[in-house]
């Protein structure tokens, strides 16, 4: 078994370089977003994709070890748990188990952060798309006029509203 747990330690620390690079990869896209540089935040995206696909090779050796781990300890494999495997290395080797655990807490960390920085680059976007939707509006007005519009006597009124070249937006 512990031959088995020290070849997923080592996953863990693979994993633990893929989520800093993943990390590293969002804030640059950030940096490209926020130039407006479209082809370096295609770039970026096409690196994220990558190491994201990286992450996922990993994570299924992981897996495999760990059933393979599961059947040793003729445990179900959904109970296979890092926090389990932990508890179950600990007593016949506490630098083993210290080792997963101080990889497991790095990895919940990174993660966070990844998550946290893309959500914000979303929220970059969105709040960007919004902008150049007012822009769009202010500046072109009515691209399709209105239909008609009549007053309270059956007449037709005449159309005010066009294009505003200054935002009225707050």
């Amino acid at each position: 078994m512990t031959e088995n747990v020290e070849k997923i330690l080592q996953i863990l620390q693979k994993l633990i370089g893929l989520h800093r690079q993943l990390h590293e990869v969002c804030r640059s896209e950030r940096e490209a977003l926020v130039a407006a540089d479209v082809k370096q935040v295609q770039e970026f995206v096409h690196a994220k994709e990558l190491v994201v696909e990286s992450i996922k090779q990993e994570e299924a050796k992981r897996i495999r070890i760990s059933a393979d781990v599961a059947l040793e300890l003729k445990r179900p494999l959904s109970e296979m748990t890092l926090t389990n495997l932990i508890m179950e290395t600990e007593p016949q080797n506490p630098k083993l188990a210290e080792a997963l655990r101080s990889a497991m807490n790095a990895l919940v960390i990174l993660i966070d952060r990844a998550r946290k920085l893309n959500a914000s680059n979303q929220e970059l976007i969105d709040r960007s798309l919004e902008h150049v939707h007012a822009m769009k509006k202010n500046v072109l007005g009515e691209a399709v006029p209105r239909s008609d519009v009549y007053g309270s006597q059956g007449q037709k009124l005449p159309h005010t509203s066009g294009a505003r070249l200054i935002s009225k937006e707050v």
